[in-house]
C-alpha cells in the first residue's frame, strides 16, 4: 500500500542536516577510497575464492552421491545380474555392461570377482574395448585401490597416450551374498570445468602430481602459461596465494581431491584481480563526479527513501525472493490467524503441503538456474489454480504449502488433482529443452485432524510422504480418532481410510 511522506518542520531541519552530513561523509570517504579499494578488492577476491571452493566441494559431494545411487541401481539390475551369473562368454557379459553405460553416464565400467580379477569391461571409448591383457592388468591395479566412500580419482592412459583422469565408483553385486564388484569410471572433462567457471566466475584446473615426473593437467579453464608448479609449492599450507599468468594477476587456492592413489590429484581454483578491481576504479571516478551533485541527489534520495521504505521492507519480510509467493513467515502468520478464527467463529481450514518430484534431478542435471526456472514456473501454474482467498507459500527449496479456507474434501481433491496435472506438464528450460517433474501433495483438515495449525501441518506432511511413497499425486491424512468424551467435530469428513491419488 502506498504511503505518503509529509515531513514536519522538525523533520525538514533533520533532513537538511542529514543531507549536509551525507555530503561531508562523501568528501571524507573519497579521501580514503583509493587506499581502501585495494584492500576491499583483495578481500572480495578471497571471499569469491572461498565461496567458489565451497560451491565446488558441495557440488562434488552431491554428484558423487548421485553417481553412487545410480551405480547401486545398475548392480541391482535383474537383466545384468542374470547375464553375469549365468553367462560364461566374456563378450556377452561386456555387451550387457555396455548397455548400462548410457544409463549411468560413465565412460568405463569394469566387472571383477571378489578377489579383484577382471572378468569383463566395456567403454564408450573404443580403445578401452580392445582386447588387451596389459590394459586388463592395469585396470585390475586401479580398481584394487578403489575404497568407498571417497573421491577415488585415478589416472589412466588415453588412446593418444595422454593421461586421462577418472572419478571411480565401486558397488557390490549381490545374489543375495556378494558375488562380484562393479566399478564405474566418470571422466573429468574440460566441459565440466568450464561449467564451473560459468557458475562461479572462477577459473579451474585438475592436476595430478607424481614424484620426479612433474605434473599433468587433465581439465582446465586456466591459461596455458599458468604456473602450476607454484600451485604445488603452495599445496602444503592450503592458503590463497597470488600468481601471475600472461600479465594477469590471480588469487588461487589448492583443493586436495584425492591423495590415496599413486598420483595425488588436486584441483586449483583461481580468481583474476582485474574484473574485481575494475569496478572499484570506475567507482572512484564516479564518486568524484557524484560529490558535485550530492546535495540535490541526496535530498531527493532521502525524501524518496523515507516515503517508500516501508512497502519494500514488507515485501522482503513477507515474500519469497525467487517466486514472489508468500514465504514461510507469512504462511505461519496466516496459519495462526486461521487457527484463531477457528476458535472464535468455527471457520474451518485445510493445509496442503507439497514438494516437487524429480526436482533434484533437474538441479543436478541442468544446474541451479534451471531449478530456479522450474520453481518459478511451478509457482505460477499453481497460483492460477488456487482461489484468491487461499494462501500459496514457498516454505523453502522445492517445498510449497497452501492454506485453504475450507475443509470440504471434494473441493480439496479437485484443487490437488488440478495441481498434479498442471505441474506434470513439461516446463521449458530453453529452446529445445524442457523438464518433466511431478508433485506429491499431503492434505490435512482443521478441526478434523487438529485444531492446532502446527499439528495440521504435521499431518499434511505425513500424508505428503505417503503420496511420495505411492509414486506422487496426493494423499489425505489418516483420520484422527476423537478424544474420549469429546464430540468429533467434522467427523463426516474423516470417516474411512486415508485416500491417495
Amino acid at each position: 500500500m502506498k504511503r505518503d511522506f509529509l515531513p514536519s518542520a522538525s523533520s525538514g531541519r533533520f533532513l537538511a542536516l542529514l543531507v549536509l552530513t551525507l555530503i561531508a561523509a562523501q568528501l571524507v570517504a573519497f579521501v580514503f577510497l583509493h587506499f581502501s579499494n585495494r584492500r576491499i578488492a583483495m578481500e572480495s577476491v578471497d571471499a569469491a575464492l572461498e565461496a567458489g571452493t565451497q560451491t565446488f566441494e558441495y557440488t562434488a559431494v552431491t554428484r558423487r552421491q548421485y553417481r553412487y545411487a545410480t551405480s547401486e541401481l545398475i548392480a541391482k539390475d535383474y537383466g545384468l545380474q542374470n547375464t553375469v551369473f549365468n553367462e560364461t562368454n566374456r563378450a556377452t557379459v561386456e555387451s550387457a555392461l555396455y548397455n548400462q553405460l548410457a544409463r549411468s553416464g560413465a565412460e568405463l565400467i569394469v566387472l571383477t570377482d571378489l578377489g579383484g580379477r577382471l572378468l569383463a569391461r566395456a567403454s564408450v571409448t573404443g580403445f578401452l574395448n580392445d582386447r588387451d591383457d596389459v590394459l586388463d592388468h592395469r585396470l585390475e591395479e586401479i580398481v584394487a585401490g578403489i575404497k568407498p566412500p571417497g573421491r577415488n580419482m585415478r589416472v589412466l592412459a588415453g588412446d593418444d597416450g595422454r593421461p586421462v583422469l577418472h572419478n571411480w565408483v565401486k558397488v557390490t553385486m549381490r545374489a543375495p551374498l556378494p558375488v562380484a564388484h562393479i566399478y564405474l569410471a566418470y571422466r573429468i572433462t574440460t566441459a565440466g570445468t568450464e561449467e564451473f567457471t560459468r557458475m562461479t566466475q572462477l577459473e579451474m584446473a585438475f592436476v595430478t602430481h607424481a614424484q620426479g615426473s612433474g605434473h599433468d593437467v587433465h581439465a582446465s579453464s586456466l591459461p596455458a602459461s599458468f604456473p602450476l608448479n607454484t600451485a604445488h609449492l603452495n599445496e602444503l599450507h592450503r592458503e590463497p596465494f597470488t600468481v601471475e599468468a600472461e600479465g594477469v594477476g590471480y588469487r588461487a587456492k589448492v583443493i586436495v581431491m584425492d591423495d590415496s592413489g599413486p598420483s595425488p590429484v588436486w584441483a586449483l581454483v583461481a580468481k583474476p584481480f582485474a574484473p574485481v578491481l575494475a569496478p572499484f576504479l570506475r567507482l572512484e571516478a564516479l564518486f568524484a563526479v557524484s560529490v558535485l551533485f550530492s546535495a540535490g541527489v541526496s535530498a531527493l534520495a532521502v525524501r524518496m527513501v523515507a516515503r517508500r521504505v516501508v512497502t519494500p521492507l514488507e515485501d522482503v519480510a513477507q515474500k519469497d525472493a525467487l517466486t514472489g509467493l508468500a514465504n514461510r513467515r507469512t504462511f505461519e502468520a496466516r496459519l495462526q490467524r486461521a487457527e484463531q478464527e477457528l476458535r472464535k467463529s468455527g471457520a474451518r481450514f485445510s493445509v496442503m503441503l507439497m514438494d516437487l518430484d524429480k526436482f533434484k534431478f533437474v538441479n543436478d542435471t541442468y544446474g541451479h538456474d534451471a531449478g530456479d526456472v522450474v520453481l518459478k514456473e511451478a509457482a505460477t501454474r499453481i497460483q492460477k489454480i488456487i482461489r484468491s482467498s487461499d494462501t500459496l507459500a514457498r516454505l523453502g527449496g522445492d517445498e510449497f504449502a497452501i492454506l485453504v479456507r475450507t475443509d470440504d474434501p471434494q473441493t480439496l481433491s479437485d484443487i490437488a488433482t488440478a495441481i498434479v496435472e498442471v505441474v506434470r506438464q513439461p516446463i521449458p528450460l530453453k529452446p529445445g529443452l524442457s523438464a518433466e517433474i511431478g508433485t506429491s501433495i499431503g492434505i490435512a483438515f482443521a478441526p478434523a485432524h487438529s485444531r492446532i495449525g502446527a499439528e495440521v501441518v504435521r499431518c499434511a506432511d505425513l500424508a505428503m510422504y505417503a503420496a511420495k511413497r505411492n509414486g506422487g499425486g496426493f494423499s489425505i491424512a489418516e483420520p484422527v480418532a476423537p478424544a474420549a468424551g469429546a464430540q468429533a467435530e467434522g467427523g463426516e469428513d474423516t470417516d474411512g481410510p486415508a485416500r491417495a491419488r
